[in-house]
Protein backbone atom coordinates (compact mmCIF):
# COMPACT_ATOMS: atom_id res chain seq x y z
CA UNK A 1 0.00 0.00 0.00
CA UNK A 2 1.62 3.32 -1.03
CA UNK A 3 1.79 6.39 1.14
CA UNK A 4 -1.35 8.51 0.94
CA UNK A 5 -0.24 11.94 2.19
CA UNK A 6 -2.95 14.51 2.66
CA UNK A 7 -3.23 17.98 4.15
CA UNK A 8 -3.62 18.01 7.89
CA UNK A 9 -6.79 20.08 7.45
CA UNK A 10 -8.61 16.93 6.31
CA UNK A 11 -7.61 14.84 9.30
CA UNK A 12 -10.67 15.53 11.44
CA UNK A 13 -13.93 16.55 9.80
CA UNK A 14 -15.69 17.41 13.06
CA UNK A 15 -12.81 19.50 14.36
CA UNK A 16 -12.39 21.35 11.08
CA UNK A 17 -16.10 22.12 10.74
CA UNK A 18 -16.04 23.61 14.21
CA UNK A 19 -13.03 25.69 13.25
CA UNK A 20 -14.79 26.94 10.13
CA UNK A 21 -17.99 27.85 11.93
CA UNK A 22 -16.08 29.70 14.58
CA UNK A 23 -13.86 31.52 12.16
CA UNK A 24 -10.88 29.82 13.76
CA UNK A 25 -7.47 30.46 12.25
CA UNK A 26 -4.88 28.17 13.70
CA UNK A 27 -2.01 30.28 12.51
CA UNK A 28 -3.05 33.18 14.76
CA UNK A 29 -1.88 32.93 18.33
CA UNK A 30 -3.22 36.33 19.37
CA UNK A 31 -6.88 37.15 19.78
CA UNK A 32 -7.91 39.41 16.87
CA UNK A 33 -10.95 40.74 18.76
CA UNK A 34 -14.67 40.22 18.25
CA UNK A 35 -14.99 42.50 15.21
CA UNK A 36 -14.17 40.90 11.85
CA UNK A 37 -11.97 42.65 9.30
CA UNK A 38 -14.39 44.95 7.50
CA UNK A 39 -11.63 46.03 5.11
CA UNK A 40 -11.72 42.66 3.33
CA UNK A 41 -13.45 42.54 -0.02
CA UNK A 42 -15.45 39.48 1.01
CA UNK A 43 -16.92 41.35 3.98
CA UNK A 44 -17.79 44.37 1.81
CA UNK A 45 -19.61 42.17 -0.69
CA UNK A 46 -21.56 40.43 2.08
CA UNK A 47 -22.67 43.76 3.56
CA UNK A 48 -23.67 45.12 0.14
CA UNK A 49 -25.76 42.03 -0.60
CA UNK A 50 -27.43 42.19 2.81
CA UNK A 51 -28.19 45.90 2.37
CA UNK A 52 -29.74 45.24 -1.03
CA UNK A 53 -31.88 42.48 0.43
CA UNK A 54 -33.12 44.89 3.10
CA UNK A 55 -33.82 47.48 0.39
CA UNK A 56 -36.02 44.99 -1.46
CA UNK A 57 -37.92 44.16 1.72
CA UNK A 58 -38.32 47.86 2.57
CA UNK A 59 -39.60 48.60 -0.94
CA UNK A 60 -42.25 45.90 -0.59
CA UNK A 61 -43.53 46.79 2.89
CA UNK A 62 -43.35 50.61 2.84
CA UNK A 63 -45.86 52.95 1.16
CA UNK A 64 -44.92 53.98 -2.40
CA UNK A 65 -42.57 56.94 -2.67
CA UNK A 66 -42.98 57.53 -6.40
CA UNK A 67 -45.19 56.26 -9.20
CA UNK A 68 -42.67 53.53 -10.09
CA UNK A 69 -41.72 50.65 -7.79
CA UNK A 70 -38.34 50.40 -9.51
CA UNK A 71 -37.65 54.06 -8.82
CA UNK A 72 -38.58 53.45 -5.19
CA UNK A 73 -36.18 50.50 -5.07
CA UNK A 74 -33.44 52.67 -6.58
CA UNK A 75 -33.82 55.42 -3.97
CA UNK A 76 -34.09 53.02 -1.03
CA UNK A 77 -31.15 50.92 -2.28
CA UNK A 78 -29.01 54.01 -2.74
CA UNK A 79 -29.84 55.23 0.76
CA UNK A 80 -29.23 51.88 2.47
CA UNK A 81 -26.01 51.28 0.54
CA UNK A 82 -24.76 54.68 1.72
CA UNK A 83 -25.41 53.68 5.30
CA UNK A 84 -23.98 50.17 4.89
CA UNK A 85 -20.77 51.20 3.11
CA UNK A 86 -20.17 54.15 5.42
CA UNK A 87 -20.71 51.91 8.45
CA UNK A 88 -18.21 49.28 7.39
CA UNK A 89 -15.77 52.03 6.41
CA UNK A 90 -15.98 53.53 9.90
CA UNK A 91 -15.65 50.09 11.54
CA UNK A 92 -12.72 49.26 9.27
CA UNK A 93 -10.87 52.35 10.50
CA UNK A 94 -11.98 52.00 14.14
CA UNK A 95 -11.48 48.23 14.45
CA UNK A 96 -7.87 48.32 15.78
CA UNK A 97 -8.92 50.79 18.49
CA UNK A 98 -12.15 48.98 19.37
CA UNK A 99 -10.46 45.58 19.67
CA UNK A 100 -8.06 47.01 22.24
CA UNK A 101 -10.97 47.88 24.52
CA UNK A 102 -12.81 45.51 26.78
CA UNK A 103 -15.56 43.58 25.07
CA UNK A 104 -18.47 45.52 26.66
CA UNK A 105 -16.92 48.91 25.96
CA UNK A 106 -16.05 47.87 22.41
CA UNK A 107 -19.61 46.70 21.73
CA UNK A 108 -21.07 49.91 23.15
CA UNK A 109 -18.68 52.11 21.15
CA UNK A 110 -19.36 50.17 17.93
CA UNK A 111 -23.10 50.40 18.55
CA UNK A 112 -22.96 54.18 19.05
CA UNK A 113 -20.78 54.58 15.97
CA UNK A 114 -23.32 52.71 13.83
CA UNK A 115 -26.18 54.85 15.13
CA UNK A 116 -24.18 58.02 14.51
CA UNK A 117 -23.42 56.91 10.96
CA UNK A 118 -27.12 56.26 10.36
CA UNK A 119 -28.09 59.70 11.65
CA UNK A 120 -25.38 61.49 9.65
CA UNK A 121 -26.18 59.68 6.39
CA UNK A 122 -29.90 60.31 6.92
CA UNK A 123 -29.23 64.00 7.49
CA UNK A 124 -26.96 64.12 4.46
CA UNK A 125 -29.66 62.44 2.36
CA UNK A 126 -32.18 65.13 3.37
CA UNK A 127 -29.78 67.90 2.36
CA UNK A 128 -29.09 66.20 -0.98
CA UNK A 129 -32.82 65.82 -1.69
CA UNK A 130 -33.35 69.45 -0.76
CA UNK A 131 -30.46 70.58 -2.97
CA UNK A 132 -31.85 68.63 -5.94
CA UNK A 133 -35.39 69.94 -5.29
CA UNK A 134 -36.80 66.49 -4.57
CA UNK A 135 -38.14 67.95 -1.33
CA UNK A 136 -38.76 71.59 -0.49
CA UNK A 137 -36.58 71.78 2.60
CA UNK A 138 -33.97 69.81 4.52
CA UNK A 139 -36.39 70.05 7.44
CA UNK A 140 -39.63 68.61 6.03
CA UNK A 141 -42.65 68.00 8.27
CA UNK A 142 -41.73 64.32 8.53
CA UNK A 143 -38.15 65.12 9.57
CA UNK A 144 -38.43 63.63 13.09
CA UNK A 145 -40.31 60.57 11.83
CA UNK A 146 -37.67 59.99 9.13
CA UNK A 147 -34.80 60.05 11.62
CA UNK A 148 -36.71 58.08 14.21
CA UNK A 149 -37.60 55.34 11.74
CA UNK A 150 -34.04 55.07 10.42
CA UNK A 151 -32.49 55.03 13.89
CA UNK A 152 -34.96 52.39 15.08
CA UNK A 153 -34.21 50.08 12.17
CA UNK A 154 -30.49 50.74 12.54
CA UNK A 155 -30.62 50.05 16.28
CA UNK A 156 -32.27 46.68 15.74
CA UNK A 157 -30.02 45.55 12.87
CA UNK A 158 -26.85 46.83 14.56
CA UNK A 159 -27.75 45.07 17.82
CA UNK A 160 -28.33 41.80 15.98
CA UNK A 161 -25.10 42.13 13.99
CA UNK A 162 -22.98 42.94 17.05
CA UNK A 163 -24.61 40.13 19.01
CA UNK A 164 -23.68 37.76 16.20
CA UNK A 165 -20.08 39.02 16.16
CA UNK A 166 -19.78 38.61 19.93
CA UNK A 167 -21.26 35.09 19.86
CA UNK A 168 -18.96 34.19 16.97
CA UNK A 169 -15.97 35.55 18.88
CA UNK A 170 -16.91 33.63 22.03
CA UNK A 171 -17.26 30.41 20.05
CA UNK A 172 -13.91 31.06 18.40
CA UNK A 173 -12.32 31.68 21.79
CA UNK A 174 -13.84 28.50 23.20
CA UNK A 175 -12.64 26.48 20.22
CA UNK A 176 -9.18 28.04 20.43
CA UNK A 177 -8.96 27.30 24.14
CA UNK A 178 -9.98 23.68 23.56
CA UNK A 179 -7.43 23.28 20.77
CA UNK A 180 -4.68 24.84 22.87
CA UNK A 181 -5.58 22.64 25.82
CA UNK A 182 -5.53 19.50 23.68
CA UNK A 183 -2.25 20.56 22.07
CA UNK A 184 -0.75 21.22 25.51
CA UNK A 185 -1.90 17.84 26.78
CA UNK A 186 -0.41 16.23 23.70
CA UNK A 187 2.87 18.07 24.11
CA UNK A 188 3.42 17.01 27.70
CA UNK A 189 1.59 13.70 27.75
CA UNK A 190 3.52 10.66 28.97
CA UNK A 191 2.00 7.40 30.09
CA UNK A 192 2.07 7.22 33.92
CA UNK A 193 3.11 3.58 33.98
CA UNK A 194 6.19 4.47 31.91
CA UNK A 195 7.41 6.59 34.83
CA UNK A 196 6.51 3.94 37.41
CA UNK A 197 8.16 1.14 35.43
CA UNK A 198 11.28 3.23 34.82
CA UNK A 199 11.59 4.09 38.51
CA UNK A 200 11.19 0.42 39.44
CA UNK A 201 13.89 -0.57 36.96
CA UNK A 202 16.19 2.15 38.27
CA UNK A 203 15.62 0.91 41.81
CA UNK A 204 16.60 -2.60 40.75
CA UNK A 205 19.74 -1.26 39.04
CA UNK A 206 20.87 0.80 42.00
CA UNK A 207 22.79 -2.06 43.63
CA UNK A 208 23.93 -4.17 40.68
CA UNK A 209 24.54 -1.39 38.12
CA UNK A 210 24.70 2.01 39.86
CA UNK A 211 26.24 3.75 36.82
CA UNK A 212 23.35 2.67 34.57
CA UNK A 213 20.87 3.71 37.26
CA UNK A 214 22.44 7.16 37.50
CA UNK A 215 22.37 7.58 33.71
CA UNK A 216 18.71 6.55 33.61
CA UNK A 217 17.84 9.08 36.30
CA UNK A 218 19.55 11.82 34.29
CA UNK A 219 17.60 10.82 31.18
CA UNK A 220 14.30 10.93 33.08
CA UNK A 221 15.23 14.33 34.51
CA UNK A 222 15.94 15.67 31.00
CA UNK A 223 12.64 14.36 29.68
CA UNK A 224 10.56 15.89 32.45
CA UNK A 225 12.50 19.15 32.41
CA UNK A 226 11.38 19.64 28.81
CA UNK A 227 7.82 18.52 29.54
CA UNK A 228 7.49 21.09 32.30
CA UNK A 229 8.83 23.88 30.09
CA UNK A 230 5.72 25.32 28.39
CA UNK A 231 7.62 27.98 26.42
CA UNK A 232 8.99 25.68 23.71
CA UNK A 233 6.64 24.87 20.84
CA UNK A 234 9.48 24.22 18.40
CA UNK A 235 12.77 22.42 18.89
CA UNK A 236 15.89 21.99 16.71
CA UNK A 237 15.68 18.57 15.13
CA UNK A 238 18.99 17.42 16.63
CA UNK A 239 17.73 18.17 20.14
CA UNK A 240 14.45 16.43 19.37
CA UNK A 241 16.39 13.36 18.29
CA UNK A 242 18.50 13.52 21.45
CA UNK A 243 15.39 13.47 23.63
CA UNK A 244 13.87 10.65 21.55
CA UNK A 245 17.03 8.56 21.98
CA UNK A 246 16.92 9.08 25.74
CA UNK A 247 13.29 8.00 25.77
CA UNK A 248 14.16 4.85 23.85
CA UNK A 249 17.03 4.12 26.27
CA UNK A 250 14.57 4.25 29.17
CA UNK A 251 12.10 1.99 27.40
CA UNK A 252 14.98 -0.35 26.51
CA UNK A 253 15.65 -0.82 30.24
CA UNK A 254 12.09 -2.11 30.60
CA UNK A 255 11.63 -4.06 27.37
CA UNK A 256 15.26 -5.20 26.95
CA UNK A 257 15.69 -7.36 23.81
CA UNK A 258 12.05 -6.91 22.81
CA UNK A 259 12.81 -3.36 21.65
CA UNK A 260 15.32 -2.43 18.96
CA UNK A 261 15.55 0.94 17.23
CA UNK A 262 17.15 1.63 13.87
CA UNK A 263 17.95 5.25 13.00
CA UNK A 264 18.47 6.63 9.52
CA UNK A 265 19.12 10.35 9.11
CA UNK A 266 19.84 12.16 5.87
CA UNK A 267 20.77 15.75 5.02
CA UNK A 268 19.67 17.13 8.41
CA UNK A 269 20.82 20.64 9.31
CA UNK A 270 20.96 22.22 12.76
CA UNK A 271 18.64 25.03 11.71
CA UNK A 272 15.77 22.64 10.98
CA UNK A 273 13.05 22.59 13.62
CA UNK A 274 10.10 20.38 14.50
CA UNK A 275 7.34 20.49 17.13
CA UNK A 276 8.82 19.77 20.57
CA UNK A 277 8.41 16.17 21.78
CA UNK A 278 6.44 15.11 18.70
CA UNK A 279 8.99 12.46 17.74
CA UNK A 280 8.96 11.12 21.31
CA UNK A 281 5.17 10.83 21.15
CA UNK A 282 5.35 8.98 17.83
CA UNK A 283 7.81 6.54 19.38
CA UNK A 284 5.66 6.17 22.50
CA UNK A 285 2.66 5.29 20.34
CA UNK A 286 4.73 2.81 18.30
CA UNK A 287 6.01 1.08 21.45
CA UNK A 288 2.68 1.04 23.25
CA UNK A 289 0.65 -0.27 20.30
CA UNK A 290 3.27 -2.11 18.25
CA UNK A 291 6.03 -3.52 20.50
CA UNK A 292 4.39 -4.17 23.87
CA UNK A 293 1.51 -6.38 22.59
CA UNK A 294 3.97 -8.74 20.85
CA UNK A 295 5.66 -11.41 22.91
CA UNK A 296 8.93 -11.11 21.00
CA UNK A 297 8.68 -7.36 20.50
CA UNK A 298 10.17 -5.99 17.31
CA UNK A 299 12.08 -3.21 15.58
CA UNK A 300 11.24 0.46 15.25
CA UNK A 301 12.69 2.09 12.15
CA UNK A 302 13.09 5.86 12.40
CA UNK A 303 14.02 7.84 9.31
CA UNK A 304 14.46 11.62 9.11
CA UNK A 305 15.45 13.64 6.06
CA UNK A 306 15.07 17.07 4.48
CA UNK A 307 13.90 17.46 0.91
CA UNK A 308 13.08 20.73 -0.82
CA UNK A 309 12.92 22.68 2.43
CA UNK A 310 10.62 20.18 4.13
CA UNK A 311 11.42 17.93 7.07
CA UNK A 312 10.21 14.35 6.68
CA UNK A 313 9.80 12.01 9.67
CA UNK A 314 8.96 8.34 9.14
CA UNK A 315 8.39 5.90 12.03
CA UNK A 316 7.77 2.22 11.23
CA UNK A 317 6.82 -0.36 13.84
CA UNK A 318 5.20 -3.80 14.02
CA UNK A 319 1.44 -3.88 13.67
CA UNK A 320 -0.33 -5.92 16.34
CA UNK A 321 -3.95 -6.88 16.71
CA UNK A 322 -5.32 -4.74 19.52
CA UNK A 323 -8.46 -4.59 21.59
CA UNK A 324 -11.10 -2.04 20.65
CA UNK A 325 -10.11 0.22 23.55
CA UNK A 326 -6.41 0.03 22.68
CA UNK A 327 -7.15 0.71 19.02
CA UNK A 328 -9.20 3.80 19.89
CA UNK A 329 -6.40 4.97 22.18
CA UNK A 330 -3.88 4.69 19.35
CA UNK A 331 -6.16 6.51 16.92
CA UNK A 332 -6.68 9.28 19.47
CA UNK A 333 -2.93 9.71 19.89
CA UNK A 334 -2.42 9.98 16.13
CA UNK A 335 -5.35 12.38 15.75
CA UNK A 336 -3.86 14.58 18.46
CA UNK A 337 -0.58 14.65 16.57
CA UNK A 338 -2.48 15.68 13.43
CA UNK A 339 -4.18 18.41 15.44
CA UNK A 340 -0.93 19.80 16.78
CA UNK A 341 0.62 19.83 13.31
CA UNK A 342 -2.36 21.76 12.00
CA UNK A 343 -2.17 24.25 14.86
CA UNK A 344 1.47 24.97 14.03
CA UNK A 345 1.55 24.64 10.23
CA UNK A 346 -2.08 24.80 9.05
CA UNK A 347 -2.34 23.19 5.58
CA UNK A 348 1.41 23.17 4.88
CA UNK A 349 1.94 19.95 6.88
CA UNK A 350 0.99 16.44 5.76
CA UNK A 351 0.31 13.27 7.71
CA UNK A 352 -0.06 9.77 6.27
CA UNK A 353 -0.30 6.20 7.57
CA UNK A 354 0.69 3.04 5.73
CA UNK A 355 -0.57 -0.15 7.34
CA UNK A 356 -0.45 -3.80 6.38
CA UNK A 357 -0.73 -7.10 8.25
CA UNK A 358 2.76 -6.85 9.74
CA UNK A 359 3.74 -3.22 10.12
CA UNK A 360 2.52 0.33 10.34
CA UNK A 361 4.39 3.42 9.16
CA UNK A 362 3.53 6.98 10.13
CA UNK A 363 4.92 9.64 7.82
CA UNK A 364 4.96 13.35 8.67
CA UNK A 365 6.16 16.24 6.53
CA UNK A 366 6.27 19.94 7.42
CA UNK A 367 8.35 23.04 6.61
CA UNK A 368 11.82 22.55 8.07
CA UNK A 369 12.87 26.15 8.52
CA UNK A 370 9.81 27.91 9.93
CA UNK A 371 10.45 31.04 11.99
CA UNK A 372 10.58 30.51 15.73
CA UNK A 373 11.76 32.59 18.65
CA UNK A 374 12.08 29.57 20.91
CA UNK A 375 15.27 29.16 22.84
CA UNK A 376 17.37 26.11 22.03
CA UNK A 377 16.26 23.59 24.62
CA UNK A 378 19.46 21.68 24.45
CA UNK A 379 21.66 24.65 25.18
CA UNK A 380 21.10 24.63 28.89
Amino acid sequence: MPFMPHPIARSSEVSQSQRHDAGFDASQLQDPGFLPDFCRGEMVINVVVLAEFLAIVATVITPPLTASVFQDLFYISLFLQWIALTSIGVLCVARPFLNRLGERRAVLMAYLLLLCVTWLVSEFALWVMAATYIIESARPPWYAYFHGQNLTVSAIISALALRYFVARHQLRQKTLAEERARATILKYRIRPHFLFNSMNIIASLTRRAPVRAETALEDIADLFRLMLDDTKDMMPIHNEMKIARKYLKLEKLRLEDRLNANWQTESLTRTAKTPALMLQLLLENAIHHGIEPLEKGGNIDIRLWIDDGRLHISVSSPYAELSEAARRDGETALNNIRLRLHDLYADTATFSIERDDRSMTVHISHPAFGESNDEDPGSR
